[in-house]
Formats: structure tokens, C-alpha cells, sequence
């Protein structure tokens, strides 16, 4: 079945491994030109090398910190002036650590909410003007499942992700009459190397070995397995393509089934 995404343009934050990786590989196989970016340059330019390798397609990377408004903004003139437009952006950039929610310093937070909130906020203001001279686009944002779960040490990403989630809804009421749609993705616990980091970081601090932590997360997820980078990919793609068109403001978890609150 045609998806309607080949021939388009696709920008993807935090393209660089995990999610950003997978979802910028699975739209070059359905024959989208895409940029991604992140900050570290050289994993950067590799992975876009092996993307553009195993698909045949352009992928252009571009270095930006989401933290500042003049890279965001260098990021989409670039991403245009390479591929002469942009069609698609995923929201996908983070940049966090933890902290128990009574100890919650003031850079951390500040800083989770620099990157995540406001970067995907920049960067979706930065590219609606192109989508509307282009007749409309699609907006996907990746929020964790910490925007349903509390965490009493990771408050962070409960406040981020419950933000954007909200800016999803906002975001996609006020340019829908432009043809441009706006979904949010909840991951559940994927298995990327900042999730590895987080199963590390826990491990330490409760003195058991990260595959204990590891069986623990298993545990409660009925599919029985974490989820992978591609099972976002899926949806993403799906939220992209012709068959959702009449789909937009919507949060929708990718979690194997751990969430535990219904959501109508």
C-alpha cells in the first residue's frame, strides 16, 4: 500500500542512534530524502553514511543543539537549502539525568526542559512556515512514557514529556486548517544505549547488576520484551503517511503494554 512519503523531505532530531536512527532509516527505505542531526559530529555523519548506504537514499547530517535558537534555526535553513524543503520533522532530541523528585537541582531541570520542551517547540516553530508554503506536513514528537508513569527519580521526565504532549495538542488544534498534523509518540522502555545508561544508573544506585534491573523491566511489560527503536519507527511512519490523514493531536504509547493508567 502507497504510504505517500516517497519524494518527501524529512528532518529528524536526535538522528543519530536509537529511535532518532531507526526512525530516520525507516523513512529513507520509503524513499525520503532526510537530514538528521544531533550534536556529537562525527557519530552524526557516520550514521548518515550508513543510513544512505543500506537505503539508497540522501541523508544529510547537520550538527544542532537544541538548546540554542540559532543553530535550530541554521538546522532548517540548512535542511532546505540542501533538500529545498521540509515535509516532515520528528521531535526526537533529549538530553537528561536523573535526580530523586525532593533533590531536583535547578540546572537539571532547567536543562531537560531546555532541550526536550523548548527544542521541539523551536524546531516545530521553525518549520511550519516552509510546511504551509508546501500545502501541509506532519509533526511527530517522541515523549516518554514518564508523561504517565511518575518517577520518584526521574521527575524530570515526567514534567518534559507531560509538556510536550500538551504542546502536541495545542501545536496540531492551531495548524491543522493548514493541512499540517501533529501526533506524539510515547515510548515505553526501549532498548537504546541512553535506556542502557538509565538500567546502569539505576543499578548502581539500588547496588544490584544491570541485567537484575534489566529482568525487573522485562517483568513488567506483557509483551514480555522491551521495546525496540524500530516499534517507534512503525508508528512514525504510519503517523506520516497518507493512511493517518485524519489523524492529529493524538498521544499514542508504544509500550508493550506497561502502562498502567486507561487513557480515553
Amino acid at each position: 500500500m502507497p504510504t505517500g512519503i516517497e519524494g518527501k523531505v524529512a528532518l529528524v532530531t536526535g538522528g543519530s542512534m536509537g529511535i532518532g536512527r531507526a526512525t530516520a532509516t525507516a523513512l529513507a527505505r520509503e524513499g525520503a530524502r532526510v537530514a538528521i542531526c544531533a550534536r556529537g559530529l562525527d557519530t552524526l555523519k557516520q550514521t548518515a553514511r550508513e543510513i544512505q548506504d543500506s537505503t539508497g537514499s540522501t541523508v544529510v547530517p547537520i550538527r544542532a543543539d537544541m538548546t540554542s535558537t540559532e543553530d535550530i534555526t541554521m538546522l532548517v535553513w540548512s535542511t532546505i537549502t540542501e533538500l529545498g524543503h521540509i515535509d516532515i520533522l520528528v521531535n526526537n532530541a533529549v538530553n537528561s539525568t536523573t535526580a530523586r523528585a525532593s533533590e531536583l537541582p535547578d540546572d537539571v531541570i532547567l536543562n531537560h526542559i531546555n532541550t526536550k520542551v523548548m527544542g521541539y517547540i523551536r524546531c516545530s516553530r521553525e518549520v511550519v512556515s516552509s510546511m504551509k508554503h508546501k500545502g501541509g506536513g506532519r509533526i511527530v514528537n517522541i515523549a516518554g512514557m514518564g508523561a504517565r508513569n511518575s518517577s520518584a527519580t526521574n521527575p524530570g521526565s515526567g514534567i518534559t514529556n507531560s509538556g510536550i504532549a500538551a504542546y502536541t495538542k495545542s501545536l496540531a488544534d492551531d495548524v491543522a486548517a493548514d493541512g499540517i498534523l501533529v501526533n506524539c509518540i510515547h515510548p515505553g522502555s526501549t532498548l537504546t544505549q541512553r535506556q542502557m545508561q538509565l538500567i546502569d544508573e539505576r543499578a548502581a544506585r539500588e547496588g544490584i547488576t544491570a541485567d537484575e534491573v534489566m529482568q525487573r523491566t522485562v517483568a513488567n511489560i506483557p509483551i514480555g520484551r522491551m521495546v525496540q527503536p524500530e516499534d517507534i519507527a512503525n508508528l512514525a511512519l504510519f503517523l506520516i503517511s497518507d493512511q493517518a490523514s485524519a489523524i492529529t493531536g493524538q498521544t499514542i504509547a508504544v509500550d508493550g503494554g506497561a502502562g498502567r493508567g486507561v487513557v480515553y
